[in-house]
């Protein structure tokens, strides 16, 4: 036990510090773009690759479920983060802004690659003190680098610009990788991960109520639009810039917040925990077509809400759902998933903003199923 504890609190530090690396760049990556004149469209592409990390998580999920071993589960997650300590650091040295993409999405690939393999060792190593607990406090680690990457960038930038703010970002980069090792070496050998033949191990169907509960989770991401819709919005309506990067600051300071309680009462109530999220996801455009200034920051706060939920509860509730054998290919398989519908909904919703009654009645259906699905998980697990 105390060595699972290490290891946990290990990870912990690993996402931090990986987070200060990506976030910090990610947070100037249409201002870098366009500093090295990029077309307008680069920053599109560079958006899609939350696509590219989501595909990627079910490769990462079928390679970790297909050979069988420890040894290669935790290869992967080194492999993804070594391409964050290469991604990230590399952009100091492109003077093109088609290269700045093809890096940026590098690091999507390793992001998505690396996702499926850590929470299933984060699944194991967190059972003894409770696994809502558990992902929620890796959520507020992850999110204090999230907050801490985008002001080392900030203080590179000022100090010598972009190239000095992405060498930066190699430290954090490189403590998290000598750290995932030294979580492998502590704990080289997962119970959940039976050591097997190699190759050739066929992938087992995962059980009904694992479908359920991706497509539960699925609608509910399908009626939460992206920030980045959300914001636009809020750009074109009541907010100035600066307001709006207030409003996300709000948003991330309540997901860090929420993330532990809402663990806990995971770990007390199990699934019914997440029976609150749909409705609260219908308040979100709700409040946010009103056009009031004091209803977008009520949104940021939903918006956070909703995310630390997912973070934690979203996450933690998948390794209890199917076989601790099988943990890998369904996080790589629910990642993918609700990736896709999340992406798919941001289209839906983007084209609905401009017709409240519309979009009211799209984000109501959608979670309104999603919470019947989450009711009839609920029963096939009783």
């Amino acid at each position: 036990m105390r060595r699972e504890m290490l290891v946990f609190l290990i990870l912990g530090l690993v996402s931090l510090t990986a987070d200060m690396a990506y976030e910090g760049a990610r947070s100037v990556s249409g201002a870098f773009l366009e500093s090295l004149r990029a077309v307008p469209v680069a920053a599109a592409v560079v958006g899609s690759g939350e696509l590219v990390s989501y595909l990627m998580r079910f490769v990462g999920g079928l390679v970790a479920t297909a050979f069988r071993s420890s040894r290669v589960l935790w290869a992967t997650i080194v492999l993804g983060y070594g391409v964050n300590l290469v991604a990230i650091p590399a952009l100091a040295f492109v003077g093109r802004w088609d290269l700045a993409v093809v890096l940026y999405l590098v690091e999507r690939v390793g992001k998505g690659l690396r996702a499926p393999a850590r929470d299933t060792v984060l699944a194991e190593v967190t059972s003894g003190i409770g696994r809502g607990k558990g992902f929620g406090i890796h959520e507020i680690m992850d999110q204090a680098g999230a907050v801490a990457g985008p002001l080392i960038v900030s203080w590179g930038i000022l100090h010598g610009g972009y190239g000095l703010a992405f060498l930066s970002l190699a430290f954090p980069a490189a403590i998290s990788v000598l750290l995932v090792c030294l979580a492998a070496i502590l704990y080289p050998r997962l119970r959940s991960v039976p050591e097997g033949p190699g190759i050739g191990v066929a992938v087992r169907g995962l059980p009904r109520r694992f479908w359920l509960y991706t497509a539960s989770m699925s609608l509910l991401l399908a009626g939460y639009a992206q920030w980045s819709i959300v914001s636009y919005y809020m750009a074109s309506t009541a907010l100035t810039a600066v307001e709006i990067g207030l409003v996300y600051s709000v948003a991330m300071l309540v997901d860090a917040l929420v993330a532990l309680p809402v663990g806990v009462a995971y770990d007390r109530y199990g699934l019914s925990s997440l029976l609150m999220t749909p409705p609260i996801a219908v308040a979100i455009p709700v409040l946010l077509l009103s056009g009031t200034r004091y209803a977008h920051y009520s949104v940021g706060a939903l918006w956070g809400l909703v995310m630390g939920v997912y973070e934690t509860n979203m996450r933690a509730a998948v390794a209890d759902i199917v076989d601790p054998r099988d943990r890998a290919m369904a996080y790589g398989t629910f990642g993918m998933v609700t990736g896709l519908a999340w992406t798919v909904g941001g289209f839906i919703i983007s084209l609905l903003m401009q017709n409240y009654v519309a979009l009211t009645l799209y984000v109501f259906s959608v979670e309104a199923l999603s919470l019947v699905l989450l009711i009839l998980t609920l029963k096939s697990l009783a």
